[in-house]
């Protein structure tokens, strides 16, 4: 029974205490927001899913770009051969003296 009456005593009206205090309480809610700051950012800010989209959309074009341009070169590269095999070869013989 003594116990009964300590409890009681060392709790006047009944009242619990809980087991987180006020500092606890706001340090809990900050940690929370900025962890949903954080999440936010990371999936619409300038890191998100959609940059990355966009960026892998920018390589295939680019990539696609390179592709055609390299066999332009080649066919280019070919042409600048054949006339290059028409052309007769300079000597020294041919070139009048000054």
């Amino acid at each position: 029974m003594s116990q009964i009456t300590d409890e009681i005593s060392e709790n006047p009206a009944g009242k619990r205490e809980s087991g987180f205090s006020f500092l606890q309480v706001v340090f809990l809610i900050l940690l929370v927001l900025l962890a949903a700051v954080y999440m936010g950012e990371t999936l619409f800010g300038k890191n998100s899913l959609e940059v990355l989209m966009s960026l892998k959309k920018q390589q295939h074009i680019l990539d696609a770009k390179i592709a055609r341009i390299s066999k332009e070169n080649a066919i280019l590269q070919k042409k600048y051969f054949e006339l290059r095999a028409l052309m007769p070869e300079k000597s020294d013989e041919d070139s009048p003296l000054p």
